[in-house]
């Protein structure tokens, strides 16, 4: 799998890509990344959720060599998170939880690490038999409002793009910044159809939320099927801001 990768990086620095046909899910859902980031000249990525670095791993896969700030609250995936962002700078991680309010609280472990949140898990099921909670963190929440300046320092980017995975608790993560918000272009926000967690908010909701802050949607990319069939639970939603040319 090493010289696979390997391989693919290579093939990447002349413009070339061997994909699975037809591209699954996960391809085409990169393809539509790299094409809103470069579409929308983003400078410095906002990972909000990032647990172990996957996501900003997949940026850097497809190309892109601009800033990553991360933020992930639980501290074994911390742990590992920072040694991805010291190996594929610049990449600046934080420990902390965004939310709408300051202080500390308890976060659920999950046996998959994926699925940690705040809110409570619906229980395992034939899609996600590991959607249980086997322990608690008590983790700092801060506001993306309050830590934006610090987050910026020495970063001269100005084209911004919020990704925020937080399995439940992405509403509240975007009304603690609502300060900030107007500097970031494009938004990517997890949509539930399906709740796997109690008190989920509807995918309407999500996109309401977004709408109502002047973003309109580009694209959606498939998260998770149920039995990997027809059926989505999961989808990230794409959205850019109504002024830019996408």
């Amino acid at each position: 799998m090493k010289l696979v990768k390997i391989a693919q990086r290579c093939l990447r620095s002349f413009g070339v890509e061997v994909v699975p046909y037809p591209p699954s899910d996960w391809v085409r859902s990169r393809d539509s990344l790299r094409r809103v980031l470069n579409k929308l000249s983003i400078e410095c990525v906002f990972d909000v959720g990032a647990n172990h670095g996957g996501f900003g791993d997949q940026l850097r896969d497809i190309g892109y060599k601009g800033w990553i700030v991360s933020f992930e609250p639980v501290s074994a995936a911390f742990e590992d998170l920072s040694k991805h962002a010291a190996a594929r700078p610049p990449w600046r991680v934080f420990q902390y939880a965004l939310g709408s309010k300051a202080g500390e609280a308890e976060i659920n472990v999950c046996e998959c690490d994926l699925l940690n949140s705040f809110l409570t898990p619906t229980g395992p099921s034939q899609t996600l038999p590991t959607n249980q909670i086997v322990g608690r963190e008590t983790v700092e929440i801060r506001r993306l409002d309050d830590l934006f300046d610090e987050c910026m320092a020495g970063i001269p980017a100005r084209r911004l793009y919020l990704k925020i995975d937080t399995q439940g608790f992405d509403l509240e993560v975007l009304r603690g910044a609502d300060g900030v918000l107007a500097n970031f272009q494009g938004a990517q926000t997890e949509v539930s159809f399906v709740p796997i967690y109690h008190q989920m908010p509807k995918y309407f909701e999500s996109l309401r939320e977004l709408e109502s802050r002047g973003f309109s949607v580009v694209d959606f990319m498939p998260v998770l099927r149920a039995n990997k069939g027809p059926l989505m639970m999961e989808m990230d939603c794409i959205m850019a801001r109504n002024s830019e040319p996408v």
